[in-house]
């Protein structure tokens, strides 16, 4: 257990820093979550080094569940809550964390690394290209997405898959800089970024993972 309040202690110091970030120097609440976004998941990447089993995963996973419901309820931490849309992001970023730490147990490490990984750094990369260059904007489902932030996507997942490869050998042994190899990582940075594209009101936090793991799937 000990691990596991290590953990929320982290967690619970970085929603601090981004209320402090909020309420002092006025950060928009969209940058903040984007802070959190990120750094939930760096964080959520080291759970394979220091846990080892599925409950402490999901006692941490729930109690951000639990935090999440009361912060809406109660207007706590508006630097994650504070936003007009309507987002089920938080809540399906913590079960997506739960569900690919189950899966990385039953077959490999990729199953938990590539989705957590590219959905914490490509997915904010999307927004943040798109709104800077606004290139390409188009309307999806109500909302507007742009093909800027896709290419974003795409270009950033490639580089995280290959930066990660060098920085963590073991994890992806099997991954060897051959003609399929590049196949693989294109295909999954295409679907990947395929599903971001068509994913509105923090549904790319369940959709992105899940097309990942059915790349991951037909590879394997």
């Amino acid at each position: 257990m000990k691990e596991v309040a290590i953990y929320s202690v982290i967690y619970l110091a970085l929603f601090g820093f981004t209320e402090f970030l909020y309420y002092k120097f006025k950060v928009n609440v969209e940058h903040t979550r984007k802070i959190v976004h990120i750094c939930t998941g760096l964080i959520a990447l080291t759970f394979q080094v220091y846990l080892d089993e599925i409950w402490q995963v999901a006692i941490l996973t729930m109690s951000f569940l639990g935090l999440i419901a009361l912060s809406e309820k109660k207007k706590w931490f508006k630097s994650i809550t504070a936003i007009n849309r309507k987002s089920s992001g938080s809540w399906l970023f913590a079960l997506v964390v739960l569900f690919c730490f189950w899966l990385s147990q039953k077959w490999t490490l990729e199953f938990y690394y590539l989705p957590i990984l590219i959905l914490s750094i490509s997915d904010p990369m999307a927004a943040l290209v798109g709104k800077k260059t606004r290139f390409y904007p188009i309307k999806v489902f109500g909302q507007l997405k742009t093909i800027g932030g896709t290419i974003a996507f795409f270009i950033t997942t490639i580089a995280l898959i290959f930066g990660f490869k060098m920085i963590v050998p073991f994890i992806f042994d099997g991954l060897t800089f051959s003609s399929y190899t590049w196949f693989f990582i294109i295909s999954l940075a295409l679907v990947s970024s395929f599903a971001e594209l068509f994913s509105t009101k923090g549904w790319d936090n369940f959709t992105v993972p899940l097309s990942i793991i059915i790349v991951l799937l037909c590879y394997n």
